[in-house]
């Protein structure tokens, strides 16, 4: 570990510069004794000059800068985060699979760059220092969304949180709450969300735009009884569309629930066992078996829905072999998405509490490479990707689905493609102007209390 101190000066559309410093903890550390990380930086309307020292550790260089404001600091930006990744790889003798690139959407810049796919990838290495194997599979998911990535202003897509669930598990760090915590006020949030789902289901419906899909997340959606989700639902139930939801939890699924999300037009649902270990399901506080999870994926299957299933690669105590089973036995049962998430150390998580680190010591990578190779050997296509912070070996989330069975709402979300509206608290909708090249974010109250005081119900 190299423990640093960092002076720079960083203009504000810098801002994500620092994470590429962040990118390569634990090894570095922020540390007032450490040795000084130094960002100099020089800048005129036509050009950028930089220097990034550390520890005898010297890049510098200039660029010039077009007249085109935006594209200039997206090219000095650019040219400043390469800077301190190459100065850090050096000092630390480490690669990042992703190299200098930041944020939540690696396919943003392939799309952005121009030229054939091999060409872009062979950017993505070369201007970037992303790995050849993660070039790869960024091209690869931006293949897959051929026909259903379709940037437009004339679509939009429908989002529902239910922020509720069985009990916390212990890697997330949404703003969900427990069901015996709110038993009592949730009749008052199935009235609430379900109000706000009609005034945007109208909005939908008089924006002449044409509806993509429906999202139901949380969360856990299923957490809610059966009468609860129908009375949430109905109002969605009549568009014909791709319509999920989210029954992530086995132990929250039941026949009486799936029987009425059939009912309701739903077509697509995950089951997500995370990993096929009790020991680990236990440690992770997510308070269901493995027995639970075989029985909820064959109700689910009896009903025809698409189903999703989620795995976690480098949970605590679990090994490569682990994984791997968990992973084979998963795609004995073929389902038609299986999402393959990297564990994160997130803000608010009770791992974070607890003082997990995020591990980078390749073995988690292992866990990540076999699924690839695994999963598009047996004939499943990466799709959807994005990335969070403090994730195991800097890795990330890929969503995998068979031929013809891409989900078209994680696509649009995910590429921002167009425009979300959103209903529930926490919800929050995306105004996308393709046209001008602008998002428009408007967020709902966070608190599940609050969200109920502003709609009036408490």
């Amino acid at each position: 570990m190299i423990p640093v101190v960092i002076h720079a000066e960083l203009p504000p559309y810098m801002n994500d510069v620092p994470e590429v410093i962040r990118a390569f903890s634990p090894h570095i550390q922020e540390s007032p004794e450490g040795v000084p990380l130094r960002i100099e930086l020089s800048e005129t309307d036509a050009a950028l000059s930089w220097r990034v020292l550390l520890d005898g550790t010297v890049d510098a260089g200039r660029i010039a800068l077009p007249d085109e404001r935006l594209l200039a600091k997206r090219l000095a930006k650019r040219a400043v985060k390469n800077a301190v990744y190459r100065v850090l790889s050096s000092a630390c003798g480490v690669s990042l699979p992703y190299g200098s690139l930041t944020g939540v959407r690696p396919t943003k810049l392939f799309y952005d760059l121009n030229g054939s796919d091999s060409y872009r990838i062979q950017q993505l290495i070369e201007q970037f220092y992303v790995s050849p194997a993660r070039a790869e599979l960024i091209g690869n998911v931006v293949k897959n969304q051929r026909g259903y990535y379709l940037p437009s202003d004339d679509k939009l897509d429908l989002f529902v949180n239910i922020p509720i669930c069985p009990t916390r598990c212990k890697y997330c760090s949404f703003i969900s709450t427990e069901y015996h915590r709110v038993k009592r006020l949730v009749p008052l949030y199935v009235e609430a969300v379900g109000e706000e789902i009609g005034q945007i289901a109208s909005l939908a419906k008089e924006s002449g735009k044409t509806l993509n899909g429906i999202y139901v997340g949380g969360g856990t959606p299923t957490s809610l009884n059966a009468a609860e989700l129908e009375a949430i639902l109905k109002p969605l139930s009549h568009f014909g569309v791709e319509f999920t939801v989210e029954a992530g939890r086995p132990d929250s699924v039941t026949e009486e629930k799936l029987k009425a999300l059939k009912d309701l037009n739903v077509t697509r649902i995950s089951v997500n066992p995370q990993t096929l270990h009790d020991r680990t399901l236990q440690r992770i506080g997510r308070g269901h078996t493995t027995a639970d999870f075989y029985r909820a994926y064959e109700g689910a299957a009896k009903y025809g829905f698409d189903i999703n299933t989620d795995l976690i690669a480098g949970l605590p105590g679990e090994s490569f072999e682990d994984f791997r089973y968990s992973l084979d036995t998963v795609l004995s049962l073929r389902p038609e998405n299986v999402t393959v998430h990297t564990l994160s150390i997130k803000r608010g998580a009770i791992f974070k509490e607890e003082g997990q680190e995020k591990r980078v010591d390749g073995a988690v990578r292992a866990m990540a490479d076999y699924a690839i190779d695994t999963l598009c050997g047996s004939g499943y296509l990466p799709y959807y990707m994005y990335r969070q912070k403090n994730m195991a070996d800097n890795l990330e989330n890929v969503g995998y689905c068979l031929p013809d069975k891409q989900c078209r709402y994680n696509i649009d979300y995910m590429e921002e493609s167009n425009t979300v509206l959103s209903a529930g608290a926490g919800a929050v909708s995306k105004f996308v102007s393709v046209a001008d090249n602008r998002i428009e974010r408007r967020s709902n109250a966070k608190g599940f209390e609050e969200y109920l005081r502003r709609a009036g119900k408490i």
